[in-house]
């Protein structure tokens, strides 16, 4: 049979707790919109400063996809990187990250 804990808190029902649990979560949220707001800032330099880049058989840049990013989204999606449909819809809602050429 499982066990439920109930805390005894000093001087009240807790809520001053969850106040400032509350508090510390909008925080982090908050700084990492501004993480995520900056690594798409410095991306975008990227790619305006490589230019019209192009490998010799490879193509032309088009997309500069922090690496966070795209880490994360091959981990909720395996594989999307090699989906077309994906690729395009990310081109589609990050015209940030566009390369100089891109259309």
């Amino acid at each position: 049979m499982s066990e439920i804990f109930i805390p005894k808190w000093k001087g009240g029902n807790g809520s001053a707790y969850m106040r400032g649990l509350e508090r510390h979560i909008k925080h982090h949220v908050d700084l990492e919109r501004h993480e995520a707001s900056k690594r798409a800032q410095e991306a975008n330099l990227e790619a305006r400063t490589m230019g019209a880049a192009h490998a010799d058989g490879i193509g032309q840049l088009k997309l500069v996809v922090p690496a966070r990013e795209w880490h994360r989204w091959n981990n909720e999606k395996p594989g999307c990187w090699q989906d077309k449909q994906f690729v395009d819809e990310f081109f589609r809602d990050n015209p940030h990250l566009r390369g100089v050429t891109s259309k």
